[in-house]
């Protein structure tokens, strides 16, 4: 039985069946209205590509029935045809990619092979876009409009990739097609009610460290007092080294950078040196870095295990499960903490420029904003300090609550 697309198998030969239009010029060599040519003993994959050129050639005849008998023999099956899963295999070797990545993008194409029938890149056309996204949609698959929006949007990655950089089609069949996610998480800053059930918990008022091994011992009390007087990415943050933190200087500064062991940013902008705020020395943070320093430890949190290719993945677990656990489940989440930090900077008056600089975001503006804006540690410094979050809740230096630690 051939499929849908008329392709069909006898023995070890792909065959292909054409239905013919009724005013077609072979109706009447072909009086059943079918033509069949052998596609001959390829694999399913390529008797797609030598099916859509056979097809093709069938229904486009204008010639005389004489000149059409050779173009009817069997062809070869095509050596310089591409599939999607070529180009992943390339993009995955362009450049150093995460696992992450890799895998998400690896379930995209194989949801991409499933509904298209994996085409040939160069017979891909829009309206199998369309038909793609509307069937990522479907209720019956049970997906979130986002995890249908980052489906399409990786196989997209790929298109773009074999148009652009490979330049193996001649153009990106699926461009302009949009698939639109419905916001479902509106990131937003801390209140201040909230911050004082947050740091009203003994972790915070006397120390009391958890003893889930994904907190990280020390680093479930400091990670998100960071976070929340540097505005830092959890994953710039779980994956601080001691030497990150600058102290010998006048204006002791947290260095985020990509340059070490298992280091790495989101983007180059990430790449920035954070003042650390006169609260975060008052709780005694550089004598925490001190002792963790005299005790041989390279990692600034030694205790805080790593998920591979994503920093902070354990520590993001086990401090959603804590919030949920003290009454703040969903939002605000460790993310937020950039949205406090952004919102209280341009409550401040604070430029936009140095936001930008304190968060790791793109400068915006003109390319003589970009280059020449000269951002000193002083101006970032004077810009943290209008950071108000320590008049929410008082906290006692942890190095008064464990004497023993004090250096």
């Amino acid at each position: 039985m051939a499929n849908s697309n008329g392709i069909f198998k006898r023995g070890s030969s792909h065959y292909l069946r054409v239905v013919l239009p009724k005013a077609h010029l072979l109706r009447n060599k072909y009086k059943s209205g079918k033509v069949i040519v052998s596609l001959g003993a390829c694999s399913y994959r390529d008797a797609l590509t030598a099916a859509a050129i056979k097809r093709a050639k069938i229904l486009e005849v204008t010639e005389p029935i004489s000149l059409i008998k050779s173009n009817l023999i069997p062809i070869i099956c095509n050596p310089s045809a591409y599939y999607l899963r070529d180009i992943y295999e390339r993009w995955i070797k362009s450049k150093p990619r995460s696992s992450d990545a890799i895998n998400t993008c690896m379930r995209s194409l194989l949801l991409y092979e499933e509904q298209t029938g994996n085409p040939p890149l160069q017979l891909l056309t829009r309206s199998q876009g369309d038909s793609f996204r509307a069937w990522l949609q479907e209720p019956e698959r049970g997906t979130t409009s986002k995890t249908a929006y980052d489906r399409f949007t990786w196989v997209k990655t790929l298109l773009k990739f074999a148009y652009r950089d490979l330049e193996l089609i001649s153009r990106n069949p699926w461009e302009g097609i949009e698939l639109f996610k419905e916001t479902t998480k509106q990131r937003r800053p801390w209140s201040e009610v909230e911050l004082q059930i947050l740091l009203g918990q003994s972790l915070f008022q006397e120390y009391v460290l958890p003893r889930d091994w994904r907190a990280g011992g020390d680093a479930a009390y400091w990670i998100p007092l960071l976070g929340l007087f540097t505005g830092a990415r959890l994953s710039e943050l779980a994956q601080l080294h001691v030497n990150d933190i600058l102290d010998s200087d006048a204006i002791p500064s947290i260095s985020i950078t990509n340059t070490g062991l298992n280091q790495q940013l989101k983007t180059s902008a990430s790449i920035r040196t954070i003042p650390i705020h006169s609260e975060l020395l008052r709780l005694g943070f550089l004598q925490y870095v001190r002792h963790t320093k005299n005790g041989g430890h390279d990692l600034l949190w030694p205790h805080l295990k790593q998920r591979k290719d994503k920093p902070g993945g354990y520590f993001s677990n086990w401090f959603g499960e804590y919030r949920a656990s003290i009454g703040l489940a969903g939002y605000p989440d460790f993310h937020c903490f950039r949205h406090s930090v952004r919102s209280q900077l341009g409550e401040a008056e604070v430029p936009e420029h140095v936001i930008d600089s304190i968060l790791g975001h793109e400068i915006k503006g003109s390319t003589g904003a970009k280059i020449y804006t000269h951002r000193t540690l002083k101006t970032l410094k004077n810009a943290i300090q209008k950071l108000n979050q320590q008049q929410v809740i008082k906290l006692n230096p942890y190095h008064e609550i464990l004497p023993i630690i004090k250096s």
